[in-house]
């Protein structure tokens, strides 16, 4: 059965694993293997991370379950009265299914809940999710440049209306 859950502590660790293998398929080629790398030596740390943040008021872990397994994982937060999605993540054979439109509506159901009307997102220009950010009506408002690892990708940044989308 599928159901979208905040996460516990005790299920952080398969949290951060989903969260590496999803990120590591979605950017393959197009992120160098150095990336990967670190932020596979970097798992542990982000484990107490997370587990810190989950008591934070302005922080919000949501997990996608099959059963018992996590198979799709959520990051967003609120910063000065506005929403930021951090990450939205699903294993492959979860997407394209309506379970990404889930988790966001679970996202803005909170964001309205405390009164903010829009979010932010930044999404690298290769990948998918460009695509599906402009169907759920974002507005592009920049193209940022990022450095990872001495190397340059563009990032698009899209502010998106809480409630177009419930």
């Amino acid at each position: 059965m599928i159901q979208i859950k905040p996460l516990i502590a005790s299920e952080v660790a398969d949290f951060v694993k989903v969260h590496l293998a999803c990120f590591q398929d979605c950017y393959h080629g197009i992120y160098s293997s150095e990336v990967f790398e670190v932020r596979r030596r970097k798992e542990n740390q982000r484990i107490e991370h997370i587990k810190r943040r989950l008591k934070a008021k302005d922080c919000f872990y949501c997990a996608l379950y099959d059963d018992e397994d996590i198979v799709g994982i959520m990051i967003f937060s609120i910063l000065d009265y506005r929403g930021l999605l951090d990450a939205l993540y699903l294993k492959k054979d979860y997407q394209n299914q309506g379970y990404g439109t889930k988790l966001l509506q679970v996202l803005e159901l909170t964001l309205l809940s405390q009164g903010i009307q829009e979010y932010i997102v930044y999404v690298s220009q290769f990948i998918s999710s460009n695509q599906f950010f402009l169907k759920r009506h974002a507005k592009k408002v920049s193209e940022e440049p990022i450095s990872i690892h001495g190397k340059d990708y563009i990032e698009n940044e899209y502010v998106v209306k809480v409630g177009d989308n419930i």
